[in-house]
């Protein structure tokens, strides 16, 4: 027999393990939920401003425009990522990472850029805890079955002005100015390279990396398009660049979907299969 008796009932060999796997999951999904609560709460008003942020109601920001507005734009690739996991989170590991990875780079831009870390904190540790108890265990480090190499090849392209951007916006926290006292110019740098590194773990593969792909193409466009039209904001790029960057988001989320499609030789999207784990978040 595969099981014993226990009190008159049948204990299966398997029971513990399905009963760990789906207290792993609620834990799981009640993190998921606790991380949505909390940015309902306290970060909203700031994510309303990459929306608002185009109209009038982005006066009141003044010079501090176009930075709180890329603000806004990276915290919503962290709630997104997050959000997503509450439906079938093994076809959405990519997702996972970087959530998690996002809020890392927002901390430590906060910590040298001397911004509110108490802001943050509460997102690192929750995106923490949700990486730890993914359904995925320690498959949520995949970086899938095959890479694109027409995907790396643009991240390759973007990275030497992406990079140079960084660092010069790095460069200008030690300015002393009104941006730099508040942390803006380090979160530009973060954001630069959050763009880069949403689009490596979308060339990578994962499950969910058809989402990644289409945040590292929105970033690309959504600062391109701010450039555009606040050309005059502190960090904005001139007006070439900021059509090339627009170009290269729209050629990234092109090519990541001739990906799915088939179209490439590349294999289509799978979720990954955890043994023991139920059924649910496949």
């Amino acid at each position: 027999m595969s099981g014993e008796t226990i009190n008159g009932g049948e204990a299966s060999d398997d029971e513990t393990p399905m009963t760990f796997a789906r207290a792993r999951l609620y834990t799981f999904y009640l993190l998921a939920l606790v991380t949505l609560g909390m940015a309902a709460a306290f970060v909203v008003e700031l994510l309303s401003y990459s929306i608002v942020g185009w109209g009038a109601g982005g006066e009141e920001l003044g010079i501090h425009r176009l930075h709180i507005m890329v603000i806004a734009s990276t915290v919503w690739i962290i709630i997104l990522g997050v959000a997503t996991q509450l439906y079938r989170p093994l076809k959405r590991v990519a997702l996972m990472q970087i959530a998690f990875v996002v809020t890392t780079l927002v901390l430590a831009g906060t910590i040298i850029g001397n911004g509110p870390v108490e802001e943050v904190v509460p997102f690192f540790v929750l995106t923490g805890l949700m990486t730890l108890f993914h359904p995925a265990g320690r498959d949520i480090l995949s970086v899938g079955d095959e890479y694109s190499p027409a995907l790396l090849g643009l991240v390759a392209v973007a990275s030497v002005p992406v990079l140079a951007y960084a660092v010069n916006q790095f460069g200008l926290q030690s300015t002393g100015d009104s941006h730099a006292m508040m942390g803006h110019y380090m979160e530009m740098a973060v954001m630069s390279i959050v763009l880069l590194l949403t689009g490596l773990v979308a060339a990578a593969g994962a499950p969910g990396h058809r989402i990644v792909a289409w945040f590292s193409a929105g970033l690309a466009v959504y600062f391109g398009a701010l450039s555009l039209t606040f050309p005059a904001q502190a960090s904005s790029i001139d007006a070439v660049w900021a059509v090339a960057l627009v170009a290269w988001g729209v050629a990234f989320v092109a090519t990541s979907e001739l990906r799915v499609s088939g179209r490439t030789s590349l294999a289509q999207e799978r979720p990954l299969t955890v043994p023991g784990s139920p059924r649910t978040p496949e």
